[in-house]
């Protein structure tokens, strides 16, 4: 295979990762009867009760329709989500919360089907995957990561969740997506989470791949939703995830003083003083580099508030 060839398919590539989604009319033109509602309408679904085109009596093709409906193989279908989250995972988010919703797989049934078959995955081939690879010593800390490990779909949401408001904060006045909102944030993050565990493969064979690749993504994702450059998508995807990391050094500092110690080590003066600069000094670092970043953004979009304003 030449280079030139190598461009030509990258490029198509390209084009495949940034085209808008298609949602096909199979009733165009074609005037249909609401069995449901009597309503005489042209299009795929009745506009007076919803109900979609070409439904009559229920026969072997319902139950296969009811079935593929349940596990994301309609029109909408599970299989394609999950390729278009692999192959243009920014794009994909942005086309969701901007509201071309129609040709996406719900993302938090999706989260929850994606995590079930990973479980039934590990039950059958006695494989493992821990959401939280780390462990204290500690009865009561580790029995919470264990069952934090043990509910993969909810633990990964609640660990992505730790994203939203830093997100909010340092993408908000992104050019490829002004004004970005909380709720929106929550749904990237869902979609996240259903990459994480999907990333979980990987991890089985390597645990440092799987961690490379889902830092990979993580960026790629951010990058394509956002549009921001590279390099100006690297810092501030760093002061997302030094903000998380923030947020859960401080809550394993607060488990370990209660539960990893007795009565006597917590009243030891110089320890209490030592654990309060450590909680200080990361809430106060953490707040400068939001507040910095936060400035930075501001500044450059009232620079380029013209542009922006027309995306």
């Amino acid at each position: 295979m030449t280079k030139e060839q190598l461009k030509q398919y990258y490029r198509l590539f390209r084009r495949w990762q940034q085209a808008a989604p298609h949602y096909e009319n199979r009733h165009e033109g074609v005037v249909q009867h609401c069995r449901n509602c009597d309503t005489t309408f042209i299009g795929n679904f009745c506009p007076v009760c919803g109900q979609r085109a070409g439904l009559g009596r229920v026969g072997w093709q319902s139950i296969k329709n009811n079935i593929a409906l349940l596990w994301g193989m309609d029109s909408r279908s599970l299989g394609y989500t999950l390729l278009q989250l692999l192959g243009r995972p920014g794009y994909l988010v942005r086309d969701y919360i901007s509201g071309r919703r129609q040709v996406s797989f719900p993302p938090v049934k999706m989260l929850v089907i994606v995590c079930l078959f990973v479980v039934v995955f590990e039950a059958v081939f006695g494989l493992k995957s821990a959401v939280l690879k780390i462990k204290f010593n500690v009865q009561e800390v580790d029995d919470a990561i264990a069952w934090i490990n043990a509910q993969k779909s909810w633990a990964t949401l609640f660990l992505q969740t730790l994203y939203i408001l830093p997100t909010w904060l340092v993408f908000r006045f992104a050019p490829g997506y002004p004004r970005h909102t909380l709720p929106e944030g929550f749904f990237l993050q869902v979609f996240l989470s259903v990459l994480n565990l999907l990333l979980v493969f990987v991890g089985y064979w390597s645990h440092n791949v799987e961690l490379a690749v889902w830092t990979i993504y993580l960026y790629i994702t951010y990058h394509q939703l956002f549009g921001y450059g590279w390099w100006s998508t690297l810092w501030r995807l760093a002061v997302v995830a030094l903000t998380q990391w923030a947020v859960i050094v401080v809550a394993l500092i607060i488990l370990i003083y209660f539960y990893g110690y007795d009565d006597e080590s917590r009243a030891d003066p110089d320890m209490i003083k030592a654990l309060l600069f450590i909680l200080a000094a990361t809430v106060v670092l953490t707040a400068i580099m939001l507040l910095v970043t936060h400035a930075i953004n501001r500044h450059t979009y009232h620079n380029n508030k013209e542009i922006i304003s027309n995306l």
